[in-house]
């Protein structure tokens, strides 16, 4: 099971490359950057996992597996540099915004361009040490031959096929370390500007991460001298580059994640208050649906699944409720207020759930009168209207879906609501009978 343990960090670090990859980060630069460096790292873990040495082990051509290794080597060389890159990308943002602010001194051009000319010099920098790191690697490789023994790099009994195993990996080490260090100075700097606060967090976060890849990238010290001492190093990441890696992944994840997690908390905290909104207007709506079938704005919605967006459902529905209202407005039945009269003197509902009880009890009525298609000839319009449901008024989608949350549980829950709703269907059965018994 540990063999798999370098999957779900190189996912990780893949999935972040695709996050980065749609940021919005004010430096396209860092944005970039960041996106080649996880992206890398991510496809070179994936690639350096013992399964997948085993898997092209499998295959029979032994020299596949030793160029997978070379190549996820060689993806990880990559992650380096676009790492030591973040360094020039963020001081340029940094110029960039220092110019903006001083506009008023006219040298925003000057300095813009003076930002712009140090970025690119070290790029091209970074891009040339990378070029002869890959270059001496491969030339060392080349040189000691290996084959794969099991998930061990072997090479001959000679000093220099030794010697240049281990250099192999020294030059890999030695490129990365400089390449993390840069950052890390970079963030610490960053850091103790930022004093304490999320940001201050984040970036002591990031540094830790950092401080965990210095470390995962030391263990390969282990490599280097049991290949000048043997001939033989391990291939393929081990047990404990897993822990470091996902450790390096954890941290790395809680300082990109410390500036977001007041809006992720927040989203989160507004879907479920939608979503509970939601289910509690639901036996509301199934009984307003199940006599107005017309009032659905998606008929073709018919599973009781979870929505995949709360927040339009809820919307959707409190439209669809009051489409009802508005529909059963014609079927009002002006007995109505005669029924909850006698009905709270034996459940008396509560000072405050009084409105609601009564705007409840009309919506009863009128929805049972509705199931009969029957319109009550005695409701002149103004007794309609006032005795309509829906005449409390609310400013905001919140405030109106709190008041139809509080309907749906007075209508659902309310004894005196039940028992308007008994009278009204008791009505109904009447009025059928005698009208089959005049047919």
């Amino acid at each position: 099971m540990s063999n798999l343990a370098l999957y779900p960090v190189g996912l990780f670090f893949v999935l972040s490359a695709a996050h980065f990859a749609r940021s919005r980060i004010d430096s396209r630069a860092t944005a970039r950057y960041t996106c080649y460096g996880t992206a890398l790292l991510g496809a070179a873990l994936l690639v350096l996992a013992p399964p997948t040495i085993r898997a092209v082990q499998g295959t029979g051509v032994a020299v596949l597996a030793v160029l997978a290794i070379v190549l996820g080597d060689g993806l990880r060389d990559g992650a380096a540099a676009a790492i030591r890159l973040l360094v020039p990308a963020l001081r340029a943002a940094d110029a960039a915004h220092a110019a903006a602010h001083a506009a008023q001194t006219g040298n925003t051009e000057a300095a813009a361009n003076a930002a712009r000319a140090v970025h690119r010099h070290e790029v091209r920098g970074g891009v040339a040490l990378l070029g002869t790191v890959l270059g001496l690697r491969l030339a060392l490789i080349t040189a000691a031959a290996p084959g794969l023994a099991g998930d061990d790099l072997t090479v001959g009994p000679e000093l220099s096929a030794r010697l240049a195993l281990a250099g192999y990996t020294a030059v890999g080490m030695l490129h990365t370390t400089v390449c993390l260090v840069a950052l890390l100075r970079e963030l610490v700097r960053r850091a103790r500007a930022a004093g304490p606060g999320r940001l201050g967090t984040g970036l002591r976060l990031l540094t830790g991460g950092l401080v965990a890849g210095l470390l995962w990238n030391a263990w390969s010290m282990d490599d280097v001298l049991r290949a000048a001492a043997t001939g033989i190093q391990d291939g393929p990441e081990d047990t404990l580059c897993a822990v470091l890696g996902g450790l390096c992944a954890a941290l790395i994840a809680a300082g990109l994640g410390s500036t977001l997690w007041p809006a992720v908390a927040g989203a989160v905290r507004g879907w479920v208050h939608a979503h509970r909104r939601y289910r509690a207007l639901t036996p509301l709506w199934r009984d307003l649906h199940t006599v107005l079938p017309q009032i659905a704005l998606d008929p073709a919605r018919r599973l009781p699944l979870p929505p995949r967006d709360p927040q339009f459902a809820l919307y959707r529905r409190i439209i669809e409720i009051h489409d009802a209202r508005l529909i059963l407005r014609q079927h009002c039945d002006p007995r109505t207020a005669q029924w909850l009269d006698q009905a709270t003197r034996r459940f008396p509902p509560p000072c405050d759930h009084a409105a609601a009880t009564a705007e409840a009890a009309a919506l009863a009525a009128a929805l049972e009168l509705a199931a009969s298609g029957a319109v009550p000839e005695a409701a002149a319009p103004e007794a309609v209207l006032s005795a309509a449901p829906g005449t409390t008024a609310t400013d905001t989608m919140d405030g109106e879906a709190e008041h139809l949350a509080q309907l749906a549980r007075v209508y659902a829950t309310c004894p005196a609501v039940a028992e308007v709703r008994t009278r009204a269907r008791a009505e109904r059965a009447r009025a059928a009978s005698a009208a089959g018994a005049l047919r």
